[in-house]
């Protein structure tokens, strides 16, 4: 947007009154240039405005009127870029471009003050931001590190060198087969095995922030003592009786700490190292020394394994080491097990088998997770090769056969039923009941032309199964115990097949009810609700009400003497 004269005068004069002059316009940005009159004198800033919609806030550069700052701040860089507003947290009025500006440069003098004056404000900002500072303060050594899945409790692993888009990388992992599947995930070379150490530790403290950023080895070794003991005489440990570091350019060191990865190394003197592999103390003795003036590298570590991609986003386990299968891989199943994967379906020694006896056919193709490229494949086989290809650290089976044929269905931690065929869900219903088996099964299927999806989650002998989800006595054979649907769906014939036509929103719907259930039961070891119903909201329908379902008495699957207990709605 550009803003209109009238607008645009208004803007102009509250940055006149406020004391701003332009600055330079260059390449659809207008600069200002003045004073924000702060509590301890003025500061010199630029404001910058490239985007009148702002949806970019306007950029605010200080330029003088720092020095009673201490050296470590935050949301101040090195080059005077000020960050006033946390993204995304302040919507300036893009048809009041006047009060945008006013409001931007308000903040800017409230965070300039909060800055020079109050200590709690820059130690609580910093600690929450330290990795930023960590990579930016007063270091220009930036060494770009990936790291995978390491051992708990391991002191040491090794490098590996990776060429990505032409760049070589370096990576950090423990196994050779999750650093080739990442590798070829991104359609990088294979990788080259160092022999090269990182040392490793783990410490639940928060980095201590210090005055200044370490940037000498004697300060890095200052800094660690003043925030973790257990680091700093691990690393000292490390420097005194470990030859092996000796035998390289670099010693380099990570952390994981409770805000992430932090790294740190240093180049080793060459003829010092070479005189004191055979007696590491020596090297040690010159980093307290003499070698205690040289600068040091900071590691900047970014996670890639299946653990951190997983859990990330969780504020409990995942499903990773678990065993899931998967019946039926329709349009249903592929987002059911999209869904599961970046859950950890098949991570850390765990297993995700798909199982569906069809294949892709054009009329799938409209409401599945799959397209053209998999027409005509097996289902399962063509889905298992896709989520692979997404999340190469996954372990994923596919059973191109009918589950009739499936031993051992129920040895798993989850069983899901994606089928959204009821016949089928009958018959796993049988079959999970004659087995006596304790494992869950989570049916999952979409009523009428996509207005209404249900899930049921059943496991031992508590509560209703699927087939108590009709009535059994002769007088209503096979009504809804629970009806949703007020008219008969739409049917449609081709030839001599029927269909049931619905949207790809409703398999959505239908995978993401199932995901909840299957949250539930991670998050509190309860899946409960364990019947559940949810309609678009356009539906004409009846209103089913979220339950546990009882047992019918009469239900030829799981009936008991019980008396039956009505529906609910």
């Amino acid at each position: 947007m550009t803003p209109n004269d009238a607008q645009l005068t208004d803007a102009l004069r509250l940055l006149r009154t406020r004391g701003f002059e332009p600055a330079g316009n260059r390449a659809g940005t207008r600069s200002f240039e003045g004073d924000l009159p702060c509590r301890g004198g003025n500061v010199r800033v630029r404001l910058s405005i490239t985007d009148w919609d702002f949806l970019r806030y306007p950029s605010i550069i200080v330029l003088d009127g720092t020095d009673g700052f201490p050296p470590l701040v935050p949301h101040l860089t090195a080059e005077g870029w000020l960050c006033y507003f946390a993204a995304g947290s302040v919507v300036l009025d893009r048809y009041n471009p006047a009060e945008a500006l006013a409001q931007c440069l308000d903040q800017a003098k409230l965070v300039l003050e909060q800055i020079r004056f109050d200590a709690d404000y820059r130690r609580g900002d910093i600690q929450d931001e330290f990795m930023v500072h960590w990579l930016n303060g007063q270091s220009t050594a930036i060494w770009d590190v990936l790291i995978g899945t390491v051992a708990p409790g391991a002191t040491c692993t090794n490098y590996w060198l990776v060429d990505i888009n032409g760049v070589p990388t370096a990576l950090i992992a423990d196994s050779e087969k999750e650093v080739a599947a990442f590798a070829g995930a991104l359609g990088a070379s294979a990788p080259e095995k160092t022999t090269c150490p990182c040392w490793l530790f783990q410490t639940d403290v928060l980095p201590v922030v210090p005055d200044v950023m370490p940037s000498t080895v004697k300060a890095l070794f200052a800094w660690l003592k003043a925030w973790d003991k257990g680091i700093s005489n691990g690393v000292q440990r490390i420097l005194e009786k470990e030859p092996r570091y000796l035998e390289y350019k670099q010693a380099t060191f990570a952390v994981k700490t409770p805000i992430g990865w932090l790294g740190f190394g240093f180049d080793l003197d060459q003829i010092q190292r070479l005189g004191a592999i055979k007696k590491p103390r020596l090297y040690k003795q010159h980093l307290h020394g003499k070698g205690g003036t040289r600068g040091i590298m900071r590691l900047s570590i970014s996670e890639f394994g299946p653990a951190f991609v997983h859990s990330r986003n969780l504020t409990f386990k995942d499903l990773s080491g678990r065993q899931i299968k998967v019946v039926g891989c329709g349009a249903i199943g592929s987002y059911v097990a999209l869904s599961l994967v970046r859950l950890g379906a098949g991570a850390n020694g765990g297993k995700l088998m798909l199982i569906d006896p069809d294949k892709l056919k054009p009329e799938n193709i409209g409401r599945h997770v799959l397209g053209y490229p998999a027409l005509f494949k097996s289902k399962a086989t063509a889905l298992r090769d896709e989520l692979v290809r997404q999340f190469p650290f996954s372990t994923i089976d596919a059973s191109p056969t009918d589950v009739r044929g499936v031993p051992a269905l129920f040895s798993a931690d989850l069983v899901i039923d994606a089928t959204g065929e009821e016949s089928v869900s009958e018959f796993l219903n049988a079959r999970r009941i004659a087995e006596a088996t304790k494992t869950p099964l989570l049916h999952a299927w979409i009523k009428g032309n996509g207005q209404t999806v249900q899930t049921l989650w059943v496991q031992g002998s508590k509560g209703g199964c699927f087939r108590c989800l009709r009535l059994a006595d002769h007088k209503n054979y096979r009504e809804e115990r629970f009806k949703v649907l007020k008219e008969d769906p739409v049917r449609r014939l081709i030839g001599c097949t029927g269909f049931t036509p619905y949207g790809v929103a409703a398999p959505m719907h239908a995978a993401t009810l199932a995901t909840e259930t299957i949250l539930d039961w991670l998050q509190r070891d309860s899946p409960s609700p364990r019947f559940r119903t949810r309609s678009i909201a356009s539906a004409d329908v009846f209103e089913v009400k979220n339950q546990d379902l009882t047992r019918l008495a009469a239900c030829p699957a799981c009936g008991t003497n019980d008396v039956a207990i009505p529906a609910v709605r």
